[in-house]
């Protein structure tokens, strides 16, 4: 079973029935009409990736087609289509299956017989400029859980006291206003001070005015 059947899980359609490739190809834009019959392989190929492109706005200039000839076990001989990427964007390989499925459609329209001859479809990338391109992740981030599917037990949480949530920081005062506060610390102890000199008489209190007085011994009869 070729491939355009395994991706349609239908049959390969019988030999006998004629093609419908008897119409003209318009060769400005989509072609309305599928092509003429007897159009080389080649050139069905062609018209199929171009108009795919034009139809879904893919610029004609980042995809490219190389068509090899093929030969089964049985001898039955038939066509590979390379497509080639040649610029760089991340919604062609997020598209890129929707893009073949789209192409292999276009075929069997044009040619319902396409799935006897057209083997298997490739991707390769030739692009001339590989700078744009990511590089390797950590090999941990393929098998990672996204992480908006992480979910946190609330009563586990609080055991263990980890913060649920998001964590909300409380902005430190800025350096102007931690001057100010201990300014203000040191103008209250002095204040106090000030308060202590003046009940002792204007003079700084010393060890020797806070020493206990000394007991007179006791006199014997």
């Amino acid at each position: 079973m070729s491939l355009i059947a395994r991706l349609f899980g239908k049959k390969s359609p019988p030999a006998a029935p004629v093609s419908r490739m008897n119409s003209h190809i318009s060769s400005g834009g989509l072609s309305q009409q599928p092509p003429s019959q007897g159009m080389p392989k080649r050139e069905l190929l062609r018209v199929v990736l171009r108009d795919t492109l034009t139809l879904h706005g893919i610029p004609a200039a980042w995809i490219s087609a190389e068509v090899l000839a093929t030969t089964s076990r049985t001898g039955e001989r038939g066509v590979h289509w390379r497509l080639v990427i040649k610029h760089w964007d991340a919604r062609l390989l997020t598209c890129e299956i929707a893009l073949q499925n789209a192409l292999i459609k276009r075929v069997t329209t044009f040619d319902p017989l396409a799935s006897n001859w057209l083997t298997g479809i490739s991707w390769q990338f030739a692009l001339d400029d590989e700078s744009q391109c990511p590089q390797l992740p950590h090999p941990g981030s393929w098998t990672a859980v996204p992480h908006e599917q992480v979910k946190v037990a609330a009563a586990p949480a609080k055991e263990f006291g980890v913060i649920e949530g998001p964590v909300r920081i409380v902005p430190q005062a800025t350096p102007g206003k931690e001057v100010d506060a201990a300014r203000a610390d040191l103008d209250q102890l002095l204040a106090i001070r000030d308060a202590d000199f003046q009940q002792h008489g204007g003079q700084p209190q010393t060890w020797a005015s806070t020493e206990p007085a000394k007991l007179d011994a006791p006199r014997v009869g």
